[in-house]
């Protein structure tokens, strides 16, 4: 008897666990809605398919983000997009339309949260000086962000779900000149759950009037579904087109699914158990002059080898230069202050040859070197000029469980932003007059480097960080980086 009843229990489990997608209206246990609905709400765990794509999955997937209007930006143009180094500058005079209008009231509200700051600057550009707003990242607004770059990072609010089914209306959808098939459209009300915690600074009467889609969310809104159903079991509706790709591709529908479960390791834990100096490049905390990295400002001509620990750039005088070449219009005046600050010194020389696009051609210029007494300001072992050792402050930091949308393979992870600030740089670099004229010192002591990546996680081995990626960036807009 025990043995029958734990049979029957058995029996009774796995039915259920298909329940989702069975339409039982016809036994009187669910309405038709109800057995739609349960089917949806499955279907928003689904894993992509290579032959398909689901929309109900997709919908469910997708940040619901507050982005960020940089079609507002109107002065110079930008050498980075990574955060902290993008700004926004809105002209202050002239005409302004009411698109624009609105762009700024979104700035505005952002900065009311302290998600951006601004501040008023002039600018001199072509003999004339011009006055912007300038809103920028603040390290709160870089917390709430998701995607690393300008053009894809948003403010996170959360991801919405189908909430309910409102209306099903069975339709004949035409597949070819003489056949339909039978479709049910469904009208889905779509939205935030009612237990979704959404971001403190969403609370406030500005965000909330810049931003109505905060509100649509809350509220919910309705979208369409198509849905068909074969035997008993709801289902997404897939068009002809897409079954033949998945048949010719020898797939099937998917059945695989993402996890909803929560991380095992505890923020808390996670953060007393390792540095986030095992994964820091000993790169990172070094400064560069121009013509040092490939990304920063452009010399002429880096006259030393880069194994020699020296720094000697030419700027050439006598050359022919295209309306985009900055050279002589930054780079030049960069070197200049540097001159001025005592940190190089200067002198003429002749017949440089040249490289690259001018190989092949000499010249006369101005050749730069390090002054005697900052020579050894180069760390031999890292061949750049190093600030030394940088303190960690955290900005935010997931756990993320394996087999969800957040970390579909692997094994669980953390996620992580963090400031690395240099609170004892040697003592060269404390020099305030040499800040002073050299903007790449003043800001890489002042706002340090920007981090973020993601790694597996043992906290059972030294090293508990294991295979991932990361990268920092000053976090600032750097001259020379």
């Amino acid at each position: 008897m025990k043995f029958l009843q734990t049979i029957i229990t058995l029996i009774l489990t796995i039915l259920w666990s298909q329940a989702y997608a069975l339409d039982f209206s016809s036994f009187g246990l669910l309405s038709q809605k109800e057995a739609i609905l349960k089917a949806i709400q499955r279907d928003e765990l689904l894993r992509p398919h290579y032959t398909y794509e689901s929309s109900i999955s997709n919908f469910a997937g997708k940040n619901q983000c507050i982005s960020i209007n940089h079609s507002l930006h109107k002065g110079e143009r930008l050498r980075s997009n990574s955060a902290f180094k993008w700004v926004i500058d809105v002209p202050v005079n002239g005409e302004v339309s009411e698109r624009t209008k609105v762009g700024i009231a979104e700035l505005d509200a952002l900065v009311s949260v302290e998600l951006l700051k601004r501040e008023r600057v002039s600018v001199d550009s072509d003999s004339e000086t011009n006055v912007f707003d300038r809103y920028s990242l603040t390290v709160k607004g870089w917390a709430e962000t998701v995607g690393r770059k300008k053009g894809n990072s948003c403010f996170y609010l959360g991801r919405a779900k189908q909430l309910s089914v409102v209306n099903v209306e069975k339709i004949a959808f035409p597949i070819s000149r003489d056949k339909k098939d039978t479709v049910y459209k469904v009208t889905a009300k779509v939205g935030f759950p009612k237990d979704l915690k959404l971001p403190y600074w969403t609370n406030h009467p500005d965000i909330r009037k810049a931003f109505p889609l905060i509100d649509k969310l809350i509220s919910g809104y309705e979208r369409n579904i198509f849905m068909e159903k074969s035997g008993d079991r709801w289902r997404e509706y897939l068009s002809p087109s897409a079954i033949k790709r998945m048949k010719k591709a020898g797939g099937k529908r998917s059945d695989n699914y993402f996890s909803e479960d929560e991380p095992t390791t505890e923020r808390e834990t996670m953060l007393d158990a390792f540095s986030f100096q095992d994964h820091v490049n000993k790169y990172w905390s070094c400064i560069s002059l121009p013509g040092d990295s490939s990304n920063g400002v452009r010399v002429d001509k880096n006259l030393e080898p880069r194994n020699q620990y020296k720094y000697s750039v030419a700027i050439f005088d006598n050359k022919k230069r295209s309306k985009w070449d900055n050279i002589e219009t930054k780079t030049k005046p960069y070197l200049e202050r540097l001159v001025s600050a005592g940190l190089l010194t200067f002198h003429f020389q002749t017949e440089i040859e040249g490289e690259k696009r001018d190989r092949g051609q000499v010249f006369n210029g101005t050749v730069y070197q390090l002054a005697p007494e900052y020579e050894h300001i180069i760390d031999q072992e890292r061949g750049c000029i190093y600030l030394g050792k940088g303190k960690v402050s955290v900005v935010d930091l997931k756990i993320l469980s394996n087999n969800t949308r957040a970390l579909s393979f692997g094994r669980e992870s953390v996620k992580y932003k963090y400031i690395m600030t240099f609170p004892n740089p040697p003592k060269w670099a404390k020099d305030r007059v040499l800040q002073a004229w050299w903007s790449d010192l003043k800001g890489a002591l002042e706002y340090g480097l920007a981090c973020d990546g993601t790694f597996e996680i043992d906290l059972t081995k030294k090293r508990k960080l294991g295979a991932g990626a990361g990268s920092c960036w000053w976090a600032y807009d750097s001259v020379a980086e």
